[in-house]
């Protein structure tokens, strides 16, 4: 199946993003840079969602007692399972870019024999950045049918916001599901919260804000990854909204402790189901 990817060191879930009261069948997980694939159920469409998700993170972020200091919001959605061309997916772009009211919008599109791409880069107000993405790939066909690729179209949604304002945060969350649905797409949606902390950590104290920070919002460990730099703690918390599965087992939060030695300070990002970029 084909997914988008990351580069960068981090630990990252190949499953897929659902909501609790859905019944799944299991994924399997890797430690690598591969973005969650195809929903199997249907992602939280409350309109509180937003602020739901904004208090689980909030809760996580302050037992570590960091400034919060931005957030983004995430959503990648198969649209259907088919190629479009550039006319197609310039319309579909057209649309989405209408419906996300976006100022100061940039373009950038490509068309080749085996993709078609539709970027759109645009603000909302608050200095918050937004980033729609529409790839079309057209699939493969070769000798063996179950190294065959469907035809797929792929929309997501970034949107990078400063400061911590809770209405702003839950606004837009509510605002990107509201959209990706429009166009008849399932969202699957992810965030995280970003905070620092004025100083360099060690890792034990680094390990312990993680650990405080699961704890924070009851959520039992799951896996992690521990290095001189960075630590990364993921756990699930039966009271979230969304969750994935990982080696079987479920998972709906992310915390993240890296030093940057360039500010001599600490970066902490607290995300769910997961941090959805590197750090």
């Amino acid at each position: 199946m084909k997914k988008l990817m990351w580069a960068g060191v981090f630990v990252v879930i190949g499953a897929a993003i659902v909501h609790p009261l859905v019944s799944t069948a299991q994924a399997a997980a890797t430690t690598g840079t591969t973005q969650p694939s195809q929903s199997l159920g249907q992602a939280g469409t409350q309109s509180d969602d937003g602020q739901r998700q904004f208090a689980f993170l909030s809760q996580a972020l302050a037992a570590t007692n960091a400034s919060p200091n931005g957030y983004a919001i995430h959503d990648w959605t198969i649209l259907n399972n088919q190629f479009m061309n550039h006319t197609q997916l310039a319309s579909l772009g057209e649309q989405l870019e209408k419906e996300f009211a976006l100022t100061n919008a940039k373009l950038t599109t490509r068309s080749e024999q085996n993709e078609t791409y539709y970027q759109v880069d645009g603000q909302w107000p608050n200095s918050t950045n937004v980033r729609i993405v529409l790839t079309s790939l057209p699939g493969t066909t070769t000798q063996s049918p179950s190294t065959d690729e469907a035809a797929q179209t792929v929309l997501t949604v970034t949107a990078l916001g400063t400061g911590s304002a809770a209405d702003n945060f839950a606004r837009q969350y509510d605002g990107v599901e509201h959209m990706v649905a429009a166009v008849q797409g399932t969202p699957q949606m992810s965030a995280y919260l970003t905070g620092s902390l004025a100083s360099e950590v060690p890792q034990q104290q680094a390990n312990h804000l993680a650990t405080m920070a699961l704890q924070a919002v009851n959520a039992s460990s799951v896996e992690s990854l521990k290095t001189q730099w960075e630590t990364s703690v993921s756990g699930y918390a039966a009271d979230a909204l969304t969750y994935i599965y990982t080696n079987g087992r479920r998972m709906n939060v992310q915390v993240a402790v890296h030093d940057d030695t360039f500010h001599h300070s600490t970066d902490v990002l607290v995300g769910t189901p997961i941090i959805t970029t590197t750090y």
